[in-house]
């Protein structure tokens, strides 16, 4: 077999969406190898991540006032049901149906459902005067700069931009006395920077609140000022132009960004050879790669293996037969993603990790 990196087909990108811009910024070539692999996901994705737009799809309708609480069951079955459809055509089913392989899923049923009810009990879905644009599509002038707003919502005195987001929505520092306070992620704050900068150009006037909004309809407004939006808005320009220029000199090396940040749920990592040259002195993303010694088949079918990795010997174990590790040969060099560390010289697969051919 081939390995990834020498299927790659790379493209001139043609547009930068705001969603896209702060991983741009932090590593442009994962941008790159996205787009050379048609955004087709090199790593099996969690179910979790599935049945994460399930409940984005709920949460607008809800903040839209589209479903009650009569509705509310018929229309949660309709999009798991919409999506799983989605994955079967794709050809993904080991993760179907998705309510036996999200943890939890009850539970996160109750917290949409105690978002239509908390929605319910104002007055703002009956409000006629009040406009709601659900994903709308903005973008500037050439469309280099471009993508889908979650939630626009418009009355007599002021516009919005909300997004919709399913896992945290801060995360935790110390400040300079001591405290620990919680900040707001920075890539949902450019994101929504953009979109600002993007509705001024489509309306010629900027919205006057910014929202990030969770499962608990927890909601956070984000400050902003025309000038921050405006200089994000150049940086994306300036960012395309030069990824571009690289890509055309194939220039990839100054594209990638090695770190422990960006590669460890980067799903492109399997076709990225400066990850692989950085990967083995750098062993926290729980990745794997290295020249295979010799395998081990157990009575039941599973398979160990032990690698050389950075003249250190790792074992790799419990590799369950649909694997076909044992297709490979010693001294093959091999790429193992989305393993579990047991310890430090010992990790595990499970269903989501897979394996790549690295011989040239």
């Amino acid at each position: 077999m081939c390995p990834l990196s020498s299927k790659i087909k790379y493209k001139q990108l043609t547009r930068i969406a705001p969603s896209h811009f702060y991983a741009m910024v932090q590593c442009p070539y994962k941008v790159v190898l996205a787009e050379a692999f048609d955004r087709r996901p090199l790593i099996p994705l969690s179910p979790n991540t599935y049945i994460g737009s399930v409940f984005h799809k709920l949460m607008e309708k809800i903040a839209k006032g589209q479903v009650t609480e009569e509705t509310f069951n018929e229309v949660w079955e309709n999009e798991i049901k919409s999506k799983e459809d989605e994955l079967r055509q794709e050809g993904i089913t080991f993760c179907l149906p998705l309510k036996n392989h999200v943890q939890n899923i009850g539970l996160k049923k109750i917290l949409i459902k105690n978002q239509l009810k908390a929605s319910q009990s104002t007055s703002t879905n009956k409000n006629k005067s009040i406009e709601f644009l659900s994903e709308k599509w903005l973008q500037n002038e050439d469309g280099t700069v471009g993508g889908m707003a979650d939630l626009i919502t418009k009355s007599a005195n002021s516009t919005s931009i909300s997004d919709f987001k399913t896992g945290k929505l801060t995360y935790s520092m110390v400040d300079e006395s001591g405290e620990i306070i919680s900040l707001v992620k920075e890539e949902y704050e450019y994101q929504l920077k953009l979109y600002a900068q993007l509705y001024f150009i489509n309306y010629k006037v900027y919205p006057d609140h910014l929202y990030i909004i969770d499962m608990n309809k927890n909601s956070i407004e984000i400050d902003f000022t025309h000038e921050e939006c405006q200089s994000l808005y150049k940086q994306a320009q300036n960012l395309l132009l030069e990824v571009n220029i690289n890509i055309q000199k194939k220039q990839f090396s100054t594209l990638a960004n090695c770190s422990t940040s960006n590669c460890r749920y980067c799903l492109y990592r399997p076709a990225c050879v400066f990850y692989h040259s950085w990967l083995p002195t750098n062993l926290q993303t729980n990745d794997v790669v290295g020249k295979l010694i010799n395998t081990k088949r157990f009575l039941n079918g599973n398979v160990n293996v032990t690698l050389e990795v950075d003249k250190r010997l790792i074992s790799i174990v419990e590799i369950e037969p649909s694997f076909a590790v044992e297709e490979y040969k010693g001294g093959d060099f091999l790429g193992f993603y989305g393993l579990k560390r047991k310890n430090e010289n010992t990790y595990s697969m499970n269903k989501y990790s897979c394996i790549d051919d690295l011989n040239q």
